[in-house]
């Protein structure tokens, strides 16, 4: 069955923004499968990303995009990293981890900056996905660590469809002059399997991606938490937790029109044909982790632009301690 087929892709419908679902077995094997739905399938439409020159007339071509669900059935499997990056993935991991959670701006100082339309500082920052999830601004100045309340939640009812955990905070968020967060909401499963195991299954919301440039990245980010959250359950349950699978639903996946010349996307299928293609240029935890991302998390502790607290040390420290040991391999 060919990828066209597997997505169910069509000529798109004026007026209609596709929809397509994608299953694969690996992260790799989704991001080819995702991009080709996208490619193909998706509708041709404008973003407010779009260059133009002085006249008003657009320079980018429009890009394509769809509503896009995925279910990857072990993020985990080898090998996991795409042979597509735009990011330095050890000090994502780090920042999808809580290292950067710091740099988040207080709720009372953000809500007037936000309602003020004040612009932040490179050091300053509106948000962090792991800040929304584990130190949720409450509008007395306290905070609330969701990630730890769903795991409680789970640790007393294993089967519960209650643990969610969302970052939205409409009152800062729909007043962002730039953008409000890419993901919404979180929601942890844990099934028993034949072996008397819990398995550890995420689904997210994602209101948003940059298909071609961030996604493969933001699913190594949240699938590492999703590893560290399975951990963190086997010490409440005092059972074994294993990472199950991960899941998503995205209201827009696109790829940019620029995107297509500045960063060779009209040429990605040529190079990729098929997906075997892309799967042979894949790496595995284990290379990746000696190559960038033990290297580049030491490098971050070096870094003195992010004024790192001693927690987020810590945190830093630990990652690379657990993963020359072969803890969490990311």
């Amino acid at each position: 069955m060919s990828e066209s087929e597997q997505t169910g892709i069509g000529m798109p419908e004026p007026g209609r923004l596709p929809a397509f679902h994608v299953d694969a077995e690996s992260i790799p094997e989704a991001y080819y499968k995702a991009l080709h739905a996208v490619h193909f399938g998706g509708a041709t439409l404008r973003t407010q990303y779009d260059r133009k020159d002085r006249d008003g007339a657009f320079i980018d071509p429009p890009g394509r995009d769809a509503r896009v669900s995925v279910r990857i059935r072990d993020p985990f499997l080898q090998p996991r990293y795409p042979a597509l990056s735009y990011c330095e993935r050890g000090k994502y991991i780090a920042e999808f981890l809580g290292a950067k959670d710091h740099l988040v701006v207080p709720y009372k100082e953000l809500l007037r900056r936000v309602r003020e339309g004040e612009e932040f500082e490179a050091t300053e920052w509106p948000y962090c996905y792991h800040q929304r999830l584990a130190a949720y601004p409450r509008a007395d100045g306290s905070t609330m660590d969701q990630l730890e309340l769903i795991l409680d939640k789970l640790a007393r009812d294993p089967i519960s469809r209650r643990a969610v955990a969302t970052t939205r905070v409409p009152e800062i968020d729909l007043f962002m002059a730039s953008d409000m967060p890419c993901l919404g909401e979180v929601q942890l499963r844990s099934i028993e399997d034949a072996e008397g195991r819990l398995v550890l299954q995420m689904h997210a919301m994602w209101r948003s991606r940059d298909l071609f440039k961030a996604w493969g990245d933001n699913l190594v980010g949240i699938t590492n938490l999703q590893a560290r959250l399975a951990a963190r359950l086997a010490e409440k349950t005092g059972r074994e937790v294993v990472v199950g699978p991960y899941s998503e639903s995205n209201g827009s996946l696109h790829i940019y029109g620029q995107d297509y010349v500045s960063k060779g996307m009209d040429k990605f299928f040529t190079r990729f044909p098929d997906c075997a293609s892309f799967l042979k240029r894949a790496r595995s935890s284990v290379d990746m982790c000696e190559l960038e991302i033990i290297p580049q998390l030491e490098d971050l502790l070096k870094e003195t632009t992010w004024r790192f607290p001693p927690e987020a040390v810590r945190l830093i420290e630990e990652m690379i301690a657990d993963y020359r040991a072969g803890r969490f391999i990311p």
